[in-house]
C-alpha cells in the first residue's frame, strides 16, 4: 500500500519543487501534502498522519523542532526528515532526541532527498507489514468502500502483480470489476476556482469518488475510480472502448455525461482513454497511455474526449534565458507590442513541441510573468504583499487546462502596461469601472466577471485597482450601490424590494442590514429624511 507524505517549508517555490518535481510515485509514496509552518502541519498531520515527514527547521509561528516534539506527543511514529541551512548542533541533538530518521542541510539535493526518502519509505512499510497484513476490508463497509476502490485504483496502475490484488478482486461486491478480460482506463484531470469551491483539494476528491461509487452507471458498468499521485482521476471499465462508436465510443460518451453531471459547472474536465489492457498486468502501460492522451489534449481544443497518438513528437519545452532576458528589456522600454510577439513564439514552440510535463511548461510561462510582475512593481502599477502575488498566480496558472488560454492568462498583464492620456493604465481602469457601473446591478455579478471581461486575472484585477483608484474593488462596487441605493429612495416610491434588486442585492432584509452599516440609518429612515429636506 501507497505511504503519506507531507512536506513542511515556508518557502512557497521549496515547497512546490518538492511536491511536483519529484516522482514521489517511483518511491512508492502515493499520496503528497504541503504546508507553510508547523501549525498548519500538526493540524493536518492530526487527521491525515502522514507516513514520512519532509520538515524544514527554521519556521516561522512553529519552528521544525517544536512541530516534532507535538507531534511525537500524538504518539505519531512517522519517519522525519529534517531540513535545514544551518549546520547548527543543538538542532541536530534535539532532531535525534525526537527519533530523527535523518537530517539533510539545504540547499536542497533531488538526489540526497529521493536517496533518504526512499530509505525512511522501506523502514516505514516494514513497520505497516508488522502491524498489518493485507488490504483494510472491514468495518463501516458502505462509508468505505470509495476509500477501498480509490485505493484499488492506484494499486492497479501502479503494481497489479501485487500479491493482494488477486484475492481482493474476488469479492466483487466490494471491487466490481473482474479479475480477468479486457479493461479501459479513462484518465480525466479536474480544473476548478478556489473561489468557486472553497475546499481542501482531498475534500472535494472524496466527494466526488463518493457520488461516482453511488451512481448507477458505474454499478451497471462495473467501474471503479480513484485518484492518482497528480490528482486526475482515474477510471477503470472493464471491456474494450475506442474512438469510433462501432468499437463503443458511446460508452465514453456516456460516461462523460455521468461527470459533467457529478462534476457541476465549476469543475472543468477532460477525458484522456488509454490503448486496451488485455489483462491486469496490462493496465499500467494502459493508465500511462491514457495519461500522454490527456496531457496531449492540453495542446488541443478544451473539452473533449482523447486518445492515445501514433505519433511520438514530444520534445521537452525549456526556459530560454536568452529570450527571457530580452523579454524583461523589452517590457522595460515599453514595447509591448514586441513582447506580445515573444510571448506568441513561445506559443508557438511550446505548440510545436508538445511536451507531455505539463507542469514544466506552465513553469516556463510562470518565468515571463515574474518579469511582468517585477516591472509593474518597479514602475508603480500594482501592490504587492511580499510575494503573496507569485502564490496566487502560481494557483491561477495551475488550473488553467489548455495552452490557448494559458497564453490569453499572460497576455492579460499586458493591459497593466497600458497609457492612455499620459497616465500608465488609465485606459484599462475606464474600461473596469465603464463595466462596473454598466452591470454591478445585474445577479452574479463580482470580480471575476470583470476580470473575464477586461481580460485580466482575479488577483492582479484586485491589486491594479487598489493601486490605482486607492481602494479595493469591492470598496468601490459597495460605493456605487450604495449611491444608486441612494438616489433611488430620494427620488421616487418604490418598494424596498424593488430598490434592493435595482442595485444586485436579491433580499430586501439584507439590502436594510447593508444600506445601515454603511449609512447609518435605514433605507426608510434615509428616505424620510430626505423628504424633509424638501
Amino acid at each position: 500500500m501507497g505511504l503519506k507524505l507531507l512536506i513542511i517549508d515556508d518557502e512557497a517555490r521549496t515547497r512546490e519543487f518538492l511536491h511536483q518535481r519529484i516522482a514521489w510515485d517511483s518511491l512508492g509514496i502515493t499520496e503528497v501534502e504541503s504546508v507553510k509552518n508547523g501549525i498548519l502541519a500538526l493540524d493536518l498531520a492530526t487527521g491525515w498522519l502522514p507516513d514520512i515527514i519532509l520538515c524544514d527547521i527554521r519556521m516561522p509561528k512553529m519552528d521544525g523542532i517544536e512541530f516534532a516534539k507535538r507531534l511525537r506527543m500524538l504518539d505519531s511514529d512517522a519517519k522525519l526528515i529534517f531540513l535545514s541551512g544551518f549546520s547548527d548542533k543543538e538542532y541536530l541533538l534535539s532532531a535525534i532526541q525526537l527519533q530523527a530518521f535523518q537530517f539533510i542541510e539545504k540547499p536542497i539535493n533531488p538526489e540526497r532527498i529521493k536517496e533518504v526518502v526512499g530509505e525512511a519509505v522501506r523502514a516505514r512499510q516494514a513497520d505497516v507489514d508488522k502491524k498489518k497484513e493485507g488490504l483494510r476490508l472491514q468495518a463501516s463497509f458502505d462509508e468505505h468502500l470509495p476509500i477501498l476502490r480509490r485505493e484499488m485504483v492506484r494499486k492497479l496502475v501502479s503494481e497489479p502483480n501485487s500479491p493482494h490484488v488477486l484475492p481482493a478482486l474476488l469479492d466483487r461486491d466490494t471491487f466490481l470489476i473482474p479479475s480477468e478480460g479486457s479493461f479501459t482506463i479513462v484518465v480525466a484531470p479536474l480544473f476548478w476556482r478556489y473561489s468557486d469551491i472553497p475546499k481542501e483539494v482531498r475534500i472535494v476528491q472524496e466527494e466526488i469518488l463518493s457520488a461516482l461509487s453511488k451512481s448507477d452507471e458505474m454499478l451497471e458498468w462495473s467501474s471503479i475510480a480513484g485518484f492518482d499521485t497528480q490528482n486526475w482521476l482515474v477510471i477503470i471499465m472493464p471491456g474494450t472502448f475506442g474512438s469510433a462508436y462501432m468499437t463503443g465510443r458511446s460508452r465514453l460518451e456516456q460516461l462523460k455525461g455521468v461527470l459533467r453531471r457529478i462534476l457541476g459547472a465549476e469543475i472543468q474536465f477532460h477525458m484522456g482513454v488509454g490503448q486496451t489492457a488485455m489483462q491486469l498486468l496490462d493496465i499500467p502501460t494502459a493508465y500511462h497511455s491514457a495519461v500522454n492522451a490527456g496531457n496531449l489534449q492540453f495542446y488541443k481544443e478544451y473539452g473533449e474526449i482523447a486518445f492515445p497518438s501514433e505519433k511520438r513528437m514530444n520534445e521537452p519545452l525549456e526556459t530560454d534565458w536568452e529570450e527571457l532576458s530580452r523579454f524583461r528589456e523589452t517590457i522595460r522600454r515599453g514595447d509591448i507590442e514586441q513582447a506580445d510577439r515573444i510571448i506568441q513564439g513561445l506559443t508557438r514552440r511550446a505548440g510545436q513541441r508538445k511536451d507531455l510535463d505539463i507542469m514544466r511548461v506552465k513553469d516556463v510561462y510562470f518565468q515571463y510573468l515574474l518579469i511582468l510582475l517585477e516591472i509593474s512593481l518597479q514602475q508603480g502599477l500594482t501592490d504587492t504583499d511580499e510575494g503573496g502575488e507569485n502564490r496566487y498566480i502560481w494557483k491561477e496558472i495551475d488550473v488553467i487546462p489548455d495552452l490557448q488560454r494559458l497564453h490569453r492568462y499572460v497576455q492579460s498583464f499586458f493591459a497593466l502596461f497600458d497609457r492612455e492620456e499620459g497616465k500608465v493604465g488609465g485606459g484599462k481602469m475606464r474600461e473596469i469601472i465603464r463595466f462596473i457601473h454598466s452591470h454591478f446591478h445585474e445577479k452574479g455579478f463580482g470580480i471575476q466577471i470583470i476580470a473575464e471581461h477586461v481580460s485580466l486575472s482575479e488577483t492582479y484585477l484586485c491589486s491594479f485597482f487598489k493601486k490605482q483608484s486607492g481602494q479595493t474593488i469591492k470598496e468601490y462596487m459597495t460605493g456605487v450601490r450604495l449611491e444608486k441605493a441612494k438616489d433611488l429612495l430620494a427620488n421616487g416610491n418604490l418598494k424596498l424590494y424593488a430598490i434592493a434588486q435595482e442595485v444586485g442585492i436579491a433580499d430586501s432584509n439584507y439590502f436594510t442590514t447593508f444600506f445601515k452599516k454603511y449609512v447609518g440609518c435605514t433605507p426608510t429612515e434615509y428616505r424620510e429624511r430626505q423628504g424633509n429636506m424638501r
